[in-house]
């Protein structure tokens, strides 16, 4: 729920996604949080599972099969687990992150909204549009820290203990950590859910957070050992030592696969309080959460209740905050932010704030991105002349009020990003792939052109045109024609969000200038997501969060292993060997410097396959917000949540509800 784009979680399909989540589909994610009207009286409240009365345990109904330690290697035990040799930022017995307020006070319901609608309540497969704050209801083996890349810190897990050489990791998980229903969390919960998040799951679990798992064992009820493939990923132990666990004896008698509007049991800060599905979704705060008092929770989930309403159209969900209808959303809209406040009373009364939170770290990389499976994209010249035809600069002064800035890299604003000629590092890495890279790819790296904003883009037009011409396209009669077919080259554009629309038919019109035809396609939920798993688009408008650093799931967003995978973020379908080469360089770099030098070689020969229509990005947050919140006065690095950090502030609050 991370306001920011924030570096990777241990689910990365979840915040990473190329074409699941489209691009400002409403609000960045937590600045979708919860809702506008009161809850219907009718709404059932279903807390899952059987519950067992507080303070007393329920028995497992079976244990997880245990191997004995006997000659079970062990390592030294520690708080937190790292990758590249970093040093945790926060100390052992630390008391809070520095980015929250220890003494915030809880109580209150987040009243937010969404846009769209939902189908289910299992975020883990890979059909149907899950319900948001979903992860709010469960706990993970550890955390991130919102200061830090590529460390966790043991929640489930009291300690970890990793092989020198980073073959084997043990998991030891405290004892007083349980479900909701008071079932305690044991070794057999983490074996079940890396059996059901590989088996029955989305398919990035296997793909990514799992992929160099060998094995999981109980050494006994709360000791897990994992064991890897391949430990020359520095990062693989990670997601082990960070992801979800869920309740097995929950699970056992369902179907992991299925879509339901069934609450299912958790162990997280919140549970389900009561739903309607497709319209609005509440969470009440769990009192006897077995991790309040942990450290890197203080200060954190400062809400009684959450609830997200849902708006099908975004024109009534601006105005159902104008009229205080809900607490905040996440402004998107270039037009609402720069004109759409100017007459709300509240607004000049001090009551709406605008909150403009500026943000220079890594940056989400939005984009149109083709599918090269079949024609007309799978000609590279035709990819580098449609994306050329693009006018930022036109489009950024006559409809995005100037506030964005144009993405150039998957690695935008981070260190990991191409610039000017290879580094040493870099051609240490392109020099044995010469044969198979461009002679481009060792100049300096690749950059969109840049219009001087006046619309005329006849220098980008003569280029597009030239290029088609090698490809095999001429301009007659104003259409371009393949001079083989004579079909006219046209494509289909499939989107999810009505704010990104304004662009996409200026775009349309200065493609039409070069005689190619675009075809504009809106979907919505699980139709935009069927289409996206059935590969059912030319091309379509996609959103990938910040890499930082970047990984193993660039294997998955660009890999050839992946490019025919059902539900894959290889939005594109690139299968290409050099690609390939240079991934794995990233995958197996020991230090973050080497990883740094792998990144860039990848991402500067990325840019020149032009699988993608690089967009833009705001370079800050834009929050329409009622005077109801309390906020720390420390931001975190990469992000922050509203719904995790923020409070209701008690001496506003009751004034500010009554007089919207």
């Amino acid at each position: 729920m991370s306001m920011i784009p924030r570096r990777k979680s241990p689910h990365p399909w979840s915040a990473l996604v190329v074409g699941i989540v489209a691009l400002l589909a409403a609000a960045p994610a937590s600045a979708q949080d919860a809702a506008a009207q009161a809850a219907a009286a009718e709404a059932a409240t279903v807390p899952a599972g059987d519950a067992t009365p507080a303070g007393e345990t329920a028995p497992q109904e079976t244990a997880a099969e245990q191997t004995p330690p006997g000659d079970v290697p062990r390592g030294e035990p520690s708080y937190a687990i790292t990758a590249f040799g970093l040093e945790p930022l926060y100390p052992e017995g630390f008391s809070h992150w520095n980015y929250v307020d220890p003494e915030a006070p809880r109580g209150g319901t987040l009243r937010a909204s969404s846009y769209g609608s939902f189908d289910t309540l299992n975020r883990f497969t890979l059909r149907g549009e899950p319900a948001d704050g979903l992860a709010l209801i469960d706990s993970s083996l550890g955390v991130g820290s919102a200061d830090e890349a590529s460390v966790y810190y043991g929640s489930v897990v009291e300690s970890y203990e990793v092989a020198d050489d980073r073959s084997w990791l043990i998991l030891n998980l405290r004892h007083d950590a349980y479900f909701h229903d008071h079932v305690p969390i044991t070794a057999e919960d983490v074996i079940y859910t890396y059996d059901a998040l590989i088996n029955d799951a989305h398919p990035g679990y296997r793909l990514q957070v799992f992929a160099e798992v060998e094995s999981y064992e109980a050494l006994d009820d709360y000791t897990v050992r994992v064991t890897f493939h391949d430990a020359t990923d520095p990062e693989a132990i990670l997601g082990a030592a960070a992801t979800v666990v869920l309740p097995a004896h929950y699970w056992r008698d369902r179907t992991f696969d299925s879509l339901t509007v069934d609450p299912p049991l958790g162990s997280g800060p919140y549970r389900i309080a009561a739903v309607d599905p497709g319209r609005w979704i509440e969470y009440a705060y769990v009192p006897d959460w077995w991790g309040a008092d942990l450290p890197q929770f203080q200060g954190m989930y400062n809400f009684e209740r959450i609830r997200y309403e849902y708006f099908r159209d975004d024109t009534v969900r601006y105005e159902a905050m104008k009229a205080g209808a809900f607490d905040y959303i996440g402004v998107t809209s270039p037009q609402q932010w720069s004109l759409g406040f100017d007459d709300v009373p509240a607004v000049d009364q001090g009551r709406l704030i605008l909150n403009e939170i500026p943000y220079d770290g890594p940056e989400s990389y939005a984009s149109i991105s083709f599918n090269i499976r079949t024609p007309p994209f799978d000609d590279v010249r035709v990819r580098r002349a449609v994306s050329e035809l693009f006018d930022f600069e036109t489009a950024n002064r006559v409809l995005l009020f100037g506030l964005y800035q144009r993405n150039t890299s998957l690695f935008q604003n981070s260190e990991f990003a191409a610039d000017g000629p290879p580094t040493e590092g870099e051609l240490e890495l392109l020099e044995p792939l010469r044969d198979q890279l461009p002679e481009a790819v060792f100049g300096d790296a690749y950059l969109p052109p840049v219009t001087d904003g006046t619309g005329r883009n006849r220098a980008q037009l003569r280029s597009a045109i030239d290029l088609l011409g090698e490809a095999g396209y001429h301009l007659v009669d104003g259409r371009m024609l393949d001079d083989e077919t004579g079909e006219p080259l046209s494509f289909e554009l499939v989107y999810a969000s009505p704010v990104v629309e304004p662009v996409l038919l200026h775009y349309r019109d200065s493609l039409r200038r070069a005689g190619i035809e675009m075809v504009l396609r809106s979907l919505q939920g699980a139709q935009w997501i069927n289409a996206y798993n059935d590969r059912q688009y030319d091309a379509l408008v996609g959103f990938l969060s910040a890499l930082y650093p970047p990984g193993r799931e660039l294997r998955d967003f660009f890999g050839s292993v992946t490019a025919d995978v059902e539900g894959s973020q290889n939005a594109a379908g690139i299968a290409d060997p050099a690609l390939d080469t240079l991934i794995d360089a990233v995958i197996s770099s020991q230090t973050w410097e080497d990883r740094i030098a792998a990144a860039r070689a990848f991402d500067r020969y990325h840019r020149l396959l032009n699988l993608s229509v690089p967009l833009y990005y705001d370079p800050a947050v834009r929050i329409a917000q009622w005077d109801v919140f309390g906020m720390p006065e420390t931001r975190p690095r990469f992000g922050f949540s509203i719904s995790g950090m923020w409070w209701h502030d008690t001496t506003n609050t009751a004034a500010q509800f009554e007089n919207r």
